[in-house]
């Protein structure tokens, strides 16, 4: 694929193991296309649960809603999760050629299937998953809609679901995010994830972890 570049993440697992991802990004465009800090938050998030727990991703079942360059999903693979990762159409060429690129690192670990989704529609599934992830996501009022509804219809009272997402300071951001919490919180119970549970050294005051569980 012409016009990439590639970033590296190392990914630690139990026994001091590692496994270093080579995340393919474009060069040009403005969503799912490169790796946001959002995403290496959220993934540096999981493996350093996955030190405190150790095998607490082992065989869950795991969707990413928003895969974009499939950084977290990828991860949730390498610590053991079967994971589905969803986007838009335009955005599965790149996600399956780094699942591809990666598949040496999470083969023999986990599993993943890509999977193109429109928020608000129908998702087939044969099981509820256990875990339901995403990373900066939130930045289109339009979409906020759809989005809750694909939470709900993907969720039970059992399935956690994490939202990782920058605050950025623009006036259409705050609005987008205000919106968000304001609806997710009529459906969900709604918690932030202490800032001291993040990777200690990946985590930043601009980047929020939320916790959702259905009502």
């Amino acid at each position: 694929m012409s016009g990439v570049f590639i970033r590296e993440l190392d990914i630690e697992l139990i026994n001091d193991e590692a496994k270093t991802l080579e995340l393919h990004q474009k060069i040009e465009g403005d969503v799912s296309c490169v790796v946001w800090d959002a995403s290496i938050t959220l993934a540096k998030y999981l493996e350093n649960l996955n030190k405190k727990r150790p095998g607490c991703l082992q065989n869950m079942n795991v969707v990413e809603l928003g895969a974009g360059v499939g950084c977290v999903g990828i991860t949730a693979a390498c610590l053991g999760a079967n994971v589905l990762v969803t986007d838009l159409d335009r955005a599965l060429p790149l996600l399956i050629l780094n699942t591809e690129v990666n598949k040496a690192q999470w083969k023999d670990y986990g599993a993943i299937e890509v999977k193109s989704l429109n928020w608000g529609e129908d998702l087939e599934m044969k099981d509820l998953p256990n875990l339901i992830l995403l990373a900066d996501c939130i930045y289109y009022n339009e979409s906020i809609n759809p989005l809750i509804k694909t939470l709900k219809e993907l969720s039970n009272a059992d399935t956690e679901i994490i939202v990782c997402q920058e605050m950025r300071d623009t006036e259409k951001q705050l609005e987008c995010w205000k919106n968000f919490t304001k609806i997710a919180k009529e459906h969900f119970e709604f918690s932030f994830i202490p800032i001291e549970e993040h990777h200690p050294i990946y985590c930043s005051s601009d980047v929020v972890l939320l916790r959702l569980k259905k009502l």
